[in-house]
């Protein structure tokens, strides 16, 4: 299996994450000091982030689109 296939496997720096997701590395750091991602860390202290975390990024974004604010789309993150 390569590292890529596994979708837990955090290998994305947050350059590639945000053109993935179509946010700003700024909005990324903000959702993870508001405790709704928790990306991995290199020994140097890079972010990491897996397939799953740029998913629930594009979830985030999708549900304050929609007119959720944080709090509400952190219990409706913990509830599913």
């Amino acid at each position: 299996m390569v590292a890529g296939d596994n979708p837990e496997t955090s290998i994305y720096s947050i350059g590639v994450t945000k053109k993935r997701v179509g946010l700003t590395a700024r909005r990324i750091r903000y959702y993870e000091k508001a405790g709704l991602i928790e990306p991995e860390r290199t020994k140097g202290n890079q972010r990491l982030y897996s397939q799953n975390d740029i998913e629930r990024l594009k979830k985030i974004k999708g549900l304050l689109e929609q007119g959720l604010n944080l709090a509400g789309v952190k219990r409706k993150l913990n509830s599913e």
